[in-house]
C-alpha cells in the first residue's frame, strides 16, 4: 500500500483517458458539420474477494483497486481496511489501467481482494453475483435495520468554506470537461484543502473510489468533508457513515431515507450546494455560520 501526502490534490481523470474518440454529425439549426467527439468509457469491474465473486460494477476504467477496495468496505462485505491481506488488479497488478505501452493482452476488468477470513462478510445469496450499474446502486432498504456505527467525528467547518466546495470540486473534473456524461466525489479538509478527487460514470463509484484511496494510504476519513454530485441517496449516506466520514454535501438534493439515516446516524447532510447557498439538513452542530 502507497503512501502520498495528504496534502497533495490526486484525480483519478489524470490516470487514463477518459473518453473513446467517435466520429459524429454536430447538427445545428443553420448547420450540420462531421467531428470527432469524446464518448466517456464504460466497462465492467468483477469484484473477487477470497476467491468469491461478489459484485460486477460498470464504471469508468480508472483506480480500480481503490473502487474495489472502497466498494467492500462501504458496501460491508469487507469489515475494513485492516482485514485487507492483497489487493490484486489482474492483469497488470497495477493500481490503475492505461498507462503509456500498456499491452492489450491484460484484462483491467476484474480485480481480487484476499481478506482475513473474520474479515470478510458473504453476501447473504453467495451464488448471485451483483450487477451494478452505473445510474443506480445498489444498496438493500432493509439494510436500514441494520446495525451501523454512529458517526462520531467531531469535525466543524466554516459555512463560507463549505459554500466553495461546488466550485472546487466541479474545477477538478477534468474528464467531465472533455468528454462529459461523469459524476464526481471530492473529499476536502476543514480549511478547504482538496485531498482527493474521483469521477465515474456512477456517482456511487466516484465515492468508493475516494473512499478506497483513502483507506488503502491511511488517510484519515473523519476530519473530510465529502462533495458529491449527483443526488444524495439512501445507499450514498449509507457508505458515507460506515467510511466515518462526518460531512456530506452534494450539489443536488437529498431524498427522504438518506436524510432519516442521517438525522439517525449523526451524520451532517447538506443539500444544493449551488449559487452560493446550501440547505443543512440534519446535524447542524458542524456547520459553523
Amino acid at each position: 500500500m502507497s503512501e502520498r501526502s495528504e496534502s497533495e490534490m490526486v484525480s483519478t481523470s489524470g490516470d487514463h483517458s477518459s473518453g473513446l474518440v467517435w466520429h459524429i454529425q454536430r447538427v445545428r439549426a443553420d448547420s450540420v458539420e462531421s467531428v470527432d467527439d469524446q464518448v466517456i468509457i464504460e466497462e465492467p469491474l468483477e469484484v473477487v474477494v477470497n476467491g468469491q465473486s461478489v459484485a460486477v460494477l460498470m464504471r469508468l476504467p480508472g483506480w480500480e483497486k481503490e473502487l474495489a477496495t472502497g466498494f467492500c468496505v462501504s458496501e460491508g462485505y469487507v469489515r475494513g481496511v485492516d482485514d485487507v491481506l492483497l489487493v490484486h488488479h489482474c492483469g497488470q497488478g497495477l493500481p490503475a489501467p492505461g498507462p503509456a505501452g500498456e499491452e492489450a493482452g491484460g484484462s483491467r476488468n476484474r480485480v481480487e481482494l484476499w481478506v482475513t477470513p473474520e474479515g470478510f462478510r458473504p453476501p447473504a445469496r453467495p451464488d448471485v453475483v451483483r450487477l451494478i450499474r452505473s445510474g443506480c446502486g445498489a444498496a438493500d432498504v432493509a439494510a436500514l435495520g441494520e446495525t451501523l456505527p454512529r458517526v462520531t467525528g467531531d469535525l466543524r467547518v466554516a459555512a463560507e468554506v463549505l459554500l466553495g466546495l461546488g466550485q472546487a470540486l466541479r474545477e477538478g473534473q477534468q474528464a467531465h470537461h472533455s468528454a462529459g456524461g461523469t459524476h464526481a466525489a471530492g473529499l476536502f479538509t476543514a480549511t478547504g484543502e482538496l485531498a482527493v478527487v474521483a469521477e465515474d460514470i456512477g456517482r456511487h463509484n466516484a465515492l468508493d473510489k475516494v473512499i478506497g484511496y483513502c483507506l488503502l494510504r491511511r488517510i484519515p476519513l473523519a476530519d473530510k468533508v465529502l462533495v458529491t454530485t449527483g443526488r444524495a441517496s439512501y445507499e450514498m449516506a449509507l457508505k458515507a457513515v460506515r467510511a466515518g466520514i462526518p460531512i456530506v454535501a452534494t450539489i443536488s438534493a437529498p431524498t427522504s431515507l438518506a436524510v432519516q439515516l442521517a438525522e439517525d446516524r449523526e451524520l451532517t447532510l447538506i443539500g444544493y450546494l449551488r449559487g452560493g447557498r446550501m440547505n443543512v439538513y440534519t446535524h447542524s452542530r458542524r456547520v459553523m455560520t
